[in-house]
């Protein structure tokens, strides 16, 4: 029996794609992941696919899973067997059958340390994985970036520096990039506790949008670049001088961003996903379902594949990257 009203008021905080690009998890705030088949998505937008009956449609959900009702599904990670799911003041491991399809019941649970008394529950917003190393790092409430060890399920480092708390994670070669609340970018070297660097967009004239607050909602790196956004304009700098090399006109709130294909993308409070070349100009305007954006799933291979979530219980998917092809029901009956 499907919950009506959550067809209207569902919000998908996060995605993560399988190692294999089979397959892709949503989760959303009343604690429920949905599992999708990008092979059976992907296919059945080819111009030769046959016609499909009702229940062998691949925009309704293989599998629903209920995890909790105390709170959302903040942030999801992929890693080996286990689907990894950020709760509130700890990460859990779900293992998952690739020959089935299915996820199955919880293995293993990650504590994170309690926060003080002064501080918000330590739920975990994001989840950066760097899977070569079997380390995951969980950006959280508390204001601290954790470093779990996926070989032994312990907390092996901290990274303290923000005042607020963090929005998101990035990383590439040996850093880490983390947005916050308190406005700024810290940047680590995944060896150290100690950030070496940080950039404060609000500080920046061309950057202050003060009607929107300082707030950075999102930051993504590569091993020469990185974009960040929030509340001052979306904006890409260059790491090594880190300069602010261009702003882009995204018109509201930014929460998402990433680099594809020489190109840089970005979502936010606003009915439109846009993409951007390196010089700031528009390349791409994608329609969106939701209000807002809150979540991206982007894989090149073996399918080419991006899907776009936020304020609403359908899902956007792009196999080209530069226009909506299909629309996904979490909610759908099969």
């Amino acid at each position: 029996m499907i919950d009506i009203s959550r067809c209207y008021y569902t919000t998908i905080h996060s995605q993560t794609l399988s190692t294999d690009g089979r397959f892709l998890f949503c989760g959303s705030n009343f604690g429920e992941i949905f599992l999708f088949s990008v092979e059976r998505i992907t296919s059945c937008n080819a111009a030769d696919s046959p016609p499909l009956e009702l229940d062998q449609l691949p925009t309704v959900p293989l599998q629903t899973l209920s995890v909790t009702d105390r709170c959302p599904i903040y942030s999801l990670s992929f890693h080996k067997d286990f689907l990894i799911v950020g709760l509130n003041g700890e990460i859990c491991g779900f293992q998952w059958s690739s020959k089935a399809g299915t996820i199955g019941k919880k293995a293993w649970t990650v504590k994170l340390p309690a926060p003080p008394e002064s501080a918000d529950m330590s739920e975990v917003n994001y989840m950066w994985l760097n899977a070569k190393d079997d380390m995951l790092y969980a950006g959280c409430g508390d204001n601290v970036l954790y470093g779990v060890s996926l070989e032994d399920g312990k907390v092996c480092r901290e990274f303290h520096g923000h005042t607020d708390y963090i929005h998101c994670v990035s990383g590439c070669v040996g850093k880490l990039a983390t947005a916050s609340e308190d406005g700024s970018v810290l940047l680590w070297d995944s060896r150290q506790k100690t950030s070496y660097a940080k950039i404060e967009p609000y500080t920046k004239p061309a950057l202050q949008r003060s009607e929107f607050g300082r707030w950075q909602g999102t930051v993504a790196m590569t091993e020469d670049w990185l974009v960040c956004g929030g509340g001052p304009r979306f904006s890409l700098w260059h790491l090594r001088s880190l300069d602010c090399t261009a702003d882009f006109d995204f018109p509201d709130r930014v929460h998402v961003s990433g680099f594809v294909d020489d190109l840089i993308y970005a979502g936010g409070d606003c009915r439109k996903f846009y993409q951007y070349n390196f010089n700031g100009d528009v390349t791409a305007e994608i329609p969106t379902s939701g209000s807002s954006v809150y979540s991206v799933a982007l894989q090149t291979e073996p399918y080419r594949f991006l899907s776009i979530a936020g304020a609403s219980a359908q899902i956007d998917v792009c196999t080209n990257f530069s226009y909506r092809d299909i629309i996904l029901n979490t909610y759908a009956k099969r």
